[in-house]
């Protein structure tokens, strides 16, 4: 769960230096984003109007702003060099504590509190409604058959639901769809029990083999199991990009079409033409393209990942996870400023009922500290994308309406 707390603090009531302190604010240095996050800090909102500033947080129930934010300036490289900038810029209220710089405000109105105390119904404080986390994984190494993870890697550790249930619990998560991450039923098969054991996980991703004669038949056998809500075959991995042109992949990607079965497209460059080939020579097809199809956010490249990706604008039944881009950026400097643009090229391409958010943890561990990084940098990039509606649909909606939940 989570509180909401607020702080007021002034600027120096001089014009260029309220200038300069919110040009600062469009560029944050991203160790001082990654450091709220890490001490508690599930949003953070703040208002201007002449030289006043209001900051409102959005923190866990347990922070404690003079304890916490202490460790934050202890702990959080250049904070201190950061906050010592800004105090160049700001002074303080009248009504501060000795002590503190932000002055605590106190809440005069809550409207929860008073829906509550009348009957009413308290409104989602985090979000304009519910949150389902389209793709994350859970794996224990020792099963064997994660063959793309090796042991130096810093997520080669077990993921188990005890580990992520308290994260989507602060971040205000109560739905998930867990993705495969092996290329084998028994994967499938381990993904489908956890789901069984844990509500909070709504459907799962699996595994099949397209190559084989007998996919028909495995097929049926994983759609009988109401947790089985699509499948995922790890293209992106595979020798021949056109792989999935093959005439045996391609007459059992029609019979999954017939079925109304959900398709997951794991594709990188080289990939992503024949996958896109292959959606236009299967009418119907219901898919969805995971992690934006992984363009090089790292070198701030766009082409020619977004005319190829633009070429799905029309096929009503394909969406897209806005997912796994923290990692196709630079793993030491991204700002959600970085992943914005690509973003947005998929809301003008997809439009607001056909994108969807996605964590991909705890892979994104490999550039976030945590995930409410990733929870926060996607927020960040949608609120000034999407109205509420929209970024209702973002953040749920659309990807249950996908997964037929």
């Amino acid at each position: 769960m989570a509180k909401e707390i607020a702080f007021a603090l002034d600027l120096k009531d001089e014009p260029d230096k309220i200038r300069e302190y919110c040009d600062w604010h469009r560029k944050v240095w991203p160790e001082i984003m990654r450091g709220m996050a890490k001490y508690g800090v599930i949003a953070q909102n703040i208002y201007l109007i002449g030289n006043r500033l209001f900051m409102v947080l959005q923190v866990e129930d347990d922070f404690d702003y003079r304890v916490d934010f202490a460790r934050y300036l202890e702990e959080t490289p250049r904070a201190k060099e950061w906050d010592s900038f800004m105090h160049g810029y700001q002074q303080l209220v009248p009504w501060v504590e000795k002590g503190d710089w932000w002055a605590p405000m106190e809440r005069v109105y809550d409207l929860n509190a008073r829906l509550a105390e009348i009957g009413g119904d308290p409104r989602p404080l985090q979000t304009p409604g519910p949150v389902l986390d389209t793709h994350h994984h859970l794996w224990k190494p020792e099963r064997g058959d994660y063959f793309w993870m090796t042991p130096e890697l810093p997520i080669a550790r077990d993921y188990m639901p005890e580990d992520l249930a308290p994260l989507l619990r602060q971040a205000g998560v109560g739905k998930t769809i867990l993705v495969q991450a092996a290329d084998t039923e028994a994967e499938t098969d381990f993904m489908l029990g956890l789901a069984a054991d844990n509500d909070w996980i709504a459907g799962v991703c699996g595994w099949l083999d397209m190559d084989s004669e007998d996919f028909p038949a495995r097929l049926a056998h994983y759609m009988a199991n109401p947790l089985w809500r699509s499948f995922r075959p790890m293209l992106q991995d595979l020798d021949e990009p056109d792989w999935i042109l093959k005439p045996r992949v391609l007459k059992n990607l029609a019979h999954v079409a017939e079925t109304g079965a959900r398709f997951e497209v794991l594709t990188r460059l080289p990939q992503l033409p024949h996958a896109i080939e292959a959606i236009k020579r299967t009418p119907g097809l219901k898919a969805v393209v995971n992690h934006i199809s992984k363009p090089d956010i790292a070198r701030g490249v766009m082409e020619p990942w977004a005319s190829q990706i633009a070429e799905l604008r029309d096929f009503p039944e394909v969406y897209c996870k806005v997912s796994g881009l923290v990692t196709e950026a630079d793993p030491e400097s991204w700002t959600p400023d970085d992943l914005r643009p690509y973003v947005a090229h998929v809301l003008d391409v997809f439009g607001r009922d056909r994108v969807m958010y996605g964590s991909d943890w705890p892979v994104a561990l490999l550039a976030a500290s945590s995930y409410g990084d990733v929870m926060n940098a996607a927020r960040t990039i949608v609120g000034p994308l999407l109205d509420t509606s929209g970024h209702r649909k973002f953040f749920h909606d659309n990807g249950a309406r996908f997964y037929g939940l």
